[in-house]
């Protein structure tokens, strides 16, 4: 289900059945923030294969401060080069100008806002459907916590990724839809014993697709390389580690090396494991998650922050297979 891609100069890159005869994408970062960059790799290569690429990523950004932006609902804001904002963080602005420059791509990134929780999330994912129409839905994840269980010792930053997970599990859609992960070891508090424990379960019933490497030699992997220095260029944008991270590795760098002062005091593993895409059949990951069934329904951010802190406190931590304590 799964191949390697040659088409300009991306080779190495993961192509999905599905997307084989599919027209059009939708490509949306899950977990917020600039978890939509590290899809820009799938979409310079999906993009140059002639097929129609949409990007969206769930938003940190109060789009009320967004102008000149197309309003599909309250909660979608299609962000457009030429929009305007006095805000100091939106890195979808950003990307609509570096890929108008770059690439003539006039096209807005969708903005999903409001609020986090599943059911508001799952809406709003369905009214871009409906306005979008794309054959193949595939959610990016800057990180690997999007496949946590709720079981694990530590499980990241999990709460955007999980909502995402199951707002988009419960569309009452046949769309097919996929996970695609890239930056595992980037985050500190993962417990990656147990990461590598979910994908063989997600290999076990089918649902893990597959992994290919970004290397310095693609052209999609540049692309992405100058659109994360791009943006980290603009003025009050903080860098973002994940997407640091992994372009250090993908250039060579290995074990705790810092190339931006945000991450010093911290403890880095460069390793060329961030250089990894990982390819997940949603409904799988959704599968054996333990915090999906309690969020599907969720309607404020409160409530599902609840759902997250309960899993946790009902379940008894798995234990690290001796194996992978030091990963």
């Amino acid at each position: 289900s799964i191949r390697c891609s040659s088409r300009g100069g991306a080779t190495n890159l993961p192509r999905l059945a599905a997307l084989d005869t599919a027209q059009s994408v939708l490509i949306a970062g899950m977990g917020g923030g600039f978890d939509i960059f590290c899809g820009l790799p799938l979409w310079h290569t999906l993009r140059n294969s002639g097929k129609s690429v949409h990007l969206a990523n769930l938003s940190f950004t109060n789009l009320r401060f967004i102008k000149d932006a197309t309003m599909l609902t309250p909660d979608i804001y299609g962000v457009h080069a030429d929009s305007r904002t006095v805000l100091q963080y939106v890195p979808e602005w950003h990307l609509a100008r570096y890929l108008r420059e770059t690439t003539g791509e006039t096209a807005p990134i969708w903005c999903l806002g409001g609020t986090v929780a599943a059911l508001p999330l799952r809406q709003s994912y369905q009214a871009l459907l409906d306005h979008l129409n794309p054959d193949v839905l595939l959610l990016i994840d800057g990180g690997v916590d999007s496949l946590m269980r709720g079981d694990e010792s530590e499980v990241g930053t999990i709460f955007e990724d999980a909502v995402s997970l199951a707002a988009v599990a419960s569309l009452p859609s046949a769309l097919p839809r996929y996970i695609a992960c890239l930056g595992m070891g980037a985050e500190n508090d993962v417990s990656y014993g147990h990461v590598l424990e979910n994908i063989a379960g997600l290999a076990a019933s089918g649902g893990f697709l597959g992994s290919c490497a970004l290397t310095r030699a693609m052209e999609a992997y540049t692309f992405y390389e100058n659109a994360v220095a791009y943006t980290h260029g603009q003025k009050y944008q903080d860098p973002s580690v994940i997407n640091t991270s992994i372009v250090s590795a993908v250039q060579g760098r290995f074990g705790d090396y810092h190339a931006t002062e945000r991450t010093k005091g911290h403890r880095l593993h460069l390793s060329p494991f961030m250089s990894l895409y990982w390819l997940f059949d949603l409904l799988a990951v959704a599968e054996q998650s333990l915090y999906v069934p309690h969020l599907q329904n969720t309607q404020t951010r409160a409530e599902a922050m609840h759902v997250i802190n309960a899993v946790h406190g009902q379940v008894t931590p798995r234990k690290t297979s001796s194996h992978f304590k030091g990963f």
